[in-house]
């Protein structure tokens, strides 16, 4: 009968522990998400001077300005998921790429000295985005990977826990 009490006792423990450890893993998730999300705020901010500068100069490239205004409007008015804040930052990335690219083939933005100075604001970001995406993605590396091992994907699957997405560099 002792045994009995026993192994119940070990049980809880051993549920009290596995729990506490997926909280921390998805606190620390959370953190590294925050920082990230900072950053992208902090680069999303320089668009609008960003675009309003290319547009100037970049009249064959008005769909992807556009594009580009569109999806920083919808990330300033909406109230997204972590899923949904991705995936909208991941975008914003591609078409922000590929509008900086096309940018090399317009003299009179390289040899504007604002525009030069905005990109290379926008560049000492980027790779302070791209630290930060890699914590962030070594975090949800650590979270996921605890979700779906065993004993720990009981306990995720009993309480709740999900996957999360990982970031794009």
């Amino acid at each position: 009968m002792e045994w009995i009490l026993y192994a119940i006792l070990a049980f809880v423990l051993f549920t009290f522990l596995g729990y506490n450890r997926l909280i921390r893993l998805r606190t620390n998730t959370y953190k590294a998400f925050d920082s990230l999300d900072k950053l992208v705020e902090k680069r999303n901010d320089m668009i609008d001077e960003l675009v309003m500068h290319m547009q100037k100069s970049m009249k064959n490239e008005s769909s992807k300005l556009n594009e580009l205004s569109e999806l920083y409007n919808k990330d300033k008015s909406e109230d997204l998921t972590l899923t949904g804040r991705l995936l909208l930052t991941n975008k914003i990335n591609r078409v922000l790429s590929e509008l900086v690219a096309a940018a090399e083939d317009y003299p009179e933005l390289k040899n504007n000295k604002e525009f030069s100075r905005q990109l290379n604001l926008l560049a000492s970001i980027e790779e302070q985005l791209n630290g930060s995406a890699k914590a962030y993605n070594e975090s949800v590396r650590f979270y996921n990977n605890a979700i779906h091992m065993f004993p720990s994907n009981v306990f995720a699957l009993l309480f709740g826990f999900r996957a999360l997405p990982s970031y794009s560099l």
